[in-house]
């Protein structure tokens, strides 16, 4: 993780990127396939079980059974944790409502939020589920929010209302600050008796993370690993049947729709990429997130049954700069012939196959975004940068550059060099920084290209141990605007010594709009009172963006996931309430399996 990250976002992006690893199919071999099919999970057709299956590399030895802790946790870093650990709500990034699950409603008195629970639920074990479990398990985060995040770091104390009822308290809230507290998954106060209890008592007297108290409980919380997840979604785990190939979750109808559901059972297999491909082609799998490379999606279209499902991205692949490292870069001129110089469809489909989506309005919000900010009118005064090499060579020649012998020359007469850095691991971070250095040596720009290591990249972005670093644009978990701001200025760009980053000065003159502060800007996005006093600060920001450039967006993510129909699952509808959320925070499929609205094939 970043020593010094900036947003939400960045907390669950290691396990995120694992999951978007673009590998080729190649030659699993028979064997494989043989190991793949003796595991495969059935329709149900013969002991008259209805079952969905799904796939995701998890691992029962090594992952913990502590899911207040998430990350690395059993399966609480893939899609199916709703199934059997449910959010309270989840946001209709479509709507811009909130739809509820476990929780009844929320509301604000002045300062406080007032969160309520449905009544009548209970946990896997028999036991209530009620405003104990949701206050100690809200007190348990506020205890481990960085102070840098959204909602949790900002609550100043709790109470329990009523059996149902919690108190969270504020000092100066914000519009949508309680995001992150709405879709927190509750746990079992059974399970965190002490950990809960201790957690409520160190929050209510003013202890929050790095503080000694919170070290010392910290310590004896991150080795807790209890013996069974306590559920309380509409599926439940069935030890005697999870092993080393699957893990089988069972109807939990003591939980939330647990009698509702259409399936008795959902099948997960254990499959990364390579594997999970497979399946699908063999019709063992019904629907996937995990990312397909081009040679795999190729292949599907001989499955029987096979769709496409399409989830929107609001964020995408691009290029961060070190303007410290390399101060040529200063010059916006040169930044935008960089952008020209590049074929961003050509990019995205070696890097991503049909999964990826061109950018057109290169404002640093998703395209999808943008276009609810800005008029269609509006937008066609944005800058595009599809390639040109005329331009670009026009753009580095205004800036002082010279060519010769096929080379380009920085103004004080040193040949221009960049190195640009790739994620070993990220198939589609590999590839897009192989394009760009071919990209740009052919255009005469000495460029090489490199990858880090996946198991810390965020540490070396934010050290500013780069030139040039194939990182995201957007952001796909905050569904507010400046949640993408945030991520464009604000993340890998602390300015310290320790953490430089980019090394971006948030202080710019744009031509349109005068000096600007981009920092100031992004906190009245954030901050400010009126939806129009918000959207008009993403507005101004967006517009510096489009004219300086700050890093070059390259492609935006949209994700295909293969499904299957006719088999165990009757049809995949498409118009879900979450069908325009990002794939991994309120996946509709999965939201559609909670809610009945997916059957079971009846042929």
């Amino acid at each position: 993780m970043t020593p010094t990250p900036s947003n939400n976002a960045l907390l669950n992006e290691l396990s995120r990127r694992r999951l978007l690893k673009a590998v080729g199919f190649g030659a699993v071999g028979v064997a494989g396939a043989s190991a793949l099919s003796a595991c495969s999970g059935g329709n149900g057709d013969s002991d008259g079980v209805t079952r969905f299956a799904g796939v995701f590399d998890f691992d029962l030895d090594s992952q913990t059974r502590n899911v207040h802790v998430e990350d690395g946790a059993l399966l609480m870093n893939s899609v199916y944790r709703d199934l059997f650990l449910c959010s309270g709500a989840f946001y209709n990034w479509g709507a811009h409502e909130w739809d509820y699950l476990l929780l009844e409603g929320h509301e604000w008195d002045g300062d406080d939020l007032i969160v309520s629970l449905r009544s009548g639920l209970k946990w896997s074990d028999g036991t209530d589920l009620n405003a104990d479990d949701m206050v100690r398990s809200y007190a348990m985060r506020v205890l481990e929010a960085p102070s840098w995040g959204t909602g949790f770091p900002q609550v100043q104390d709790l109470e329990k209302l009523d059996d149902l009822s919690v108190r969270l308290g504020f000092e100066d809230p914000f519009p949508n600050i309680e995001l992150s507290i709405l879709k927190h998954r509750i746990v079992s106060k059974t399970t965190y008796a002490d950990f809960g209890e201790q957690a409520l008592e160190l929050v209510n007297g003013g202890v929050r993370q790095g503080d000694d108290d919170h070290l010392e409980w910290n310590a004896e919380f991150i080795e807790f690993n209890p013996d069974e997840i306590v559920c309380s979604g509409p599926y439940k785990f069935d030890r005697a049947q999870m092993t080393d190939a699957r893990i089988t979750l069972v109807r939990n109808e003591d939980g939330y729709r647990g009698t509702e559901v259409n399936f008795d059972e959902v099948v997960v297999h254990k499959g990364d990429n390579r594997q999970s491909a497979l399946l699908v082609q063999q019709g063992e799998v019904d629907y996937s997130t995990l990312a397909p490379s081009a040679a795999d999606q190729q292949a599907f279209q001989g499955v029987d049954g096979f769709r496409w499902i399409e989830h929107p991205g609001y964020d995408g692949c691009g290029l961060m700069f070190n303007y410290a490292a390399k101060p040529e870069l200063k010059d916006v001129r040169v930044r935008k012939a960089l952008a020209y110089v590049l074929d961003g469809d050509q990019i995205g489909q070696v890097a991503r196959g049909e999964a990826y989506g061109r950018v057109t309005h290169y404002a640093g919000l998703a395209d999808i975004q943008a276009e609810e900010v800005f008029s269609a009118e509006e937008l066609e005064d944005f800058e595009t940068f599809d390639q040109d090499i005329d331009k670009a060579t026009e753009l580095l020649e205004e800036a002082g550059w010279t060519k010769e012998d096929g080379k380009w020359y920085l103004p004080d007469g040193d040949e221009a060099s960049f190195e640009v850095i790739g994620v070993s691991g990220w198939g589609d971070f590999e590839l897009t920084a192989t394009q760009v250095e071919e990209a740009w040596n052919s255009f005469g720009i000495k460029t090489e290209a490199r990858n880090v290591p996946e198991d810390n990249p965020w540490g070396i972005w934010a050290a500013g141990d780069f030139e040039v670093a194939v990182r995201h644009w957007g952001n796909p978990e905050l569904p507010d605007y400046w949640g993408a701001f945030q991520m464009n200025f604000l993340a890998e760009n602390a300015g310290t010594e320790d953490s430089p980053g980019q090394s971006f000065d948030l202080k710019v003159e744009s031509p349109s709009q005068g000096e600007v502060d981009l920092e100031e800007l992004v906190d009245t996005a954030r901050r400010a009172e009126s939806e129009e006093d918000q959207k008009e600060a993403v507005r101004v920001m967006a517009i510096v963006f489009n004219e300086l450039l700050p890093r070059i967006p390259i492609w935006t993510y949209k994700y295909l996931a293969p499904a299957i129909e006719g088999v165990r699952v009757q049809a995949f509808d498409d118009d879900h309430p979450a069908a325009q959320n990002d794939i991994y925070e309120d996946n509709p499929i999965i939201l559609a399996l909670i809610q009945g609205d997916l059957t079971p094939n009846e042929g």
